[in-house]
C-alpha cells in the first residue's frame, strides 16, 4: 500500500480529490439526475494506474492492455481494458476497465478477476451528485476490491441460481439461498390491479418503480375489504419483534448453509486464487 500511495502521487498529479458534498444533509432532488464534472472521476483510473505501477515495480505481475473475455458482460460499456497477470503460481489475474471518463454521463471503473473475468464491482456504483460521498470513500472502495484479489481472499462460488462471494474474512455476500415462498394472493381467484406509486428519483432514473394494489377484481366487496384489512395489518406489523426474530432465525440458517458450502464446495463452480505476495514478504 505504501508503494501504491507513492505511485499515486505521480499518476494522480493534477487531479484533485473532493470531500463529501453533503455530509450532514440529505441530497436534494435535482442531484439525483445530475453528474457534475465527470472528468473528476479520472482519479479512479489514476489510482488503478498506481496499483499497476506498484505491481510492476515489485515484480509480482505483468501489466497488459488487451481485450478480455467476461463471464457476464459489465452493465456499462468499456473503452480501455487492462490486465495484471500475477507471477505467483495459482494466482488469478486482475482486470481493470473503464469507459471514457471525460465524456460519459455515467463515468465508472470496472474491476474483475479471473479468466474469463468475473465482475467484482463497478466504482462508483452511481456517479450522480446525490450518491457522491467524496473521492476518498470511492478510492478506498477500489483499494479494498483490488486487495481482495491480491491477498487471495477473493472467492466466488456458484451453482444454479445460488452464488457466494467472499472478499475478505469480514466481508461476504450470497444470493439464491432464500426459500421461495408462494404469495397468498396468487392462490386466490381474481387479481390485484397495481398502479405505480411514488418512487425516489434515483430509482426512477434507473427504471425501477414500485406498485401498490389499487383494487382486487373477481371477488365481492366484502372479500375485497377483508383482503385490504389483512394486507394493512401485515404491512403495519412488518417490523414487529416476532417478525424480526423470524428474520434473524432465517439469516442464521442461511449463514450455516453458506459456511458448509465454503468448507466443502462439492459440485460447486469456484473461482479462487492464491496470494500474489509471499507470506514472508512485507507488504
Amino acid at each position: 500500500m505504501a508503494a501504491v500511495d507513492a505511485a499515486f502521487v505521480e499518476t494522480g498529479r493534477g487531479l484533485d480529490g473532493w470531500p463529501d458534498p453533503h455530509p450532514d444533509r440529505r441530497p436534494q432532488e435535482e442531484e439525483y439526475s445530475r453528474v457534475t464534472n465527470p472528468q473528476r472521476w479520472k482519479i479512479l483510473a489514476a489510482r488503478a494506474e498506481a496499483w499497476f505501477a506498484a505491481m510492476a515495480a515489485a515484480g509480482i505481475a505483468e501489466i497488459e492492455e488487451s481485450s478480455v473475455a467476461w463471464r457476464e458482460q459489465p452493465r456499462i460499456p468499456v473503452a480501455h481494458t487492462f490486465r495484471a497477470v500475477p507471477s505467483a503460481p495459482g494466482a488469478i489475474p486482475l482486470v481493470v476497465a473503464w469507459n471514457r471518463l471525460d465524456e460519459d454521463e455515467w463515468p465508472a471503473v470496472v474491476l474483475g478477476a479471473g479468466d474469463p473475468a468475473e465482475v467484482l464491482t463497478i466504482v462508483p456504483d452511481c456517479a450522480c451528485d446525490a450518491c457522491d460521498s467524496g473521492s476518498q470513500d470511492t478510492l478506498d472502495e477500489l483499494d479494498e476490491y483490488v486487495l481482495s484479489v491480491v491477498t487471495g481472499d477473493y472467492r466466488k462460488l456458484w451453482r444454479g441460481r445460488r452464488e457466494i462471494t467472499v472478499y475478505s474474512k469480514e466481508q461476504m455476500g450470497w444470493s439464491g439461498f432464500e426459500r421461495r415462498r408462494m404469495k397468498l394472493w396468487k392462490l386466490l381467484p381474481g387479481r390485484f390491479v397495481g398502479t405505480p406509486s411514488a418512487a425516489p428519483p434515483e430509482m426512477a432514473a434507473t427504471g425501477y418503480y414500485t406498485t401498490k394494489p389499487s383494487s382486487y377484481q373477481g371477488k365481492p366487496k366484502w372479500f375485497h375489504a377483508s383482503i385490504r384489512a389483512i394486507v394493512y395489518k401485515l404491512v403495519n406489523n412488518s417490523d414487529s419483534p416476532k417478525k424480526l426474530r423470524r428474520q434473524r432465525s432465517r439469516r442464521k440458517k442461511v449463514g450455516k448453509k453458506v459456511e458448509r458450502v465454503l468448507t466443502h464446495p462439492r459440485r460447486w463452480h469456484q473461482l479462487h486464487g492464491s496470494p500474489w505476495l509471499d507470506s514472508n514478504q512485507k507488504h
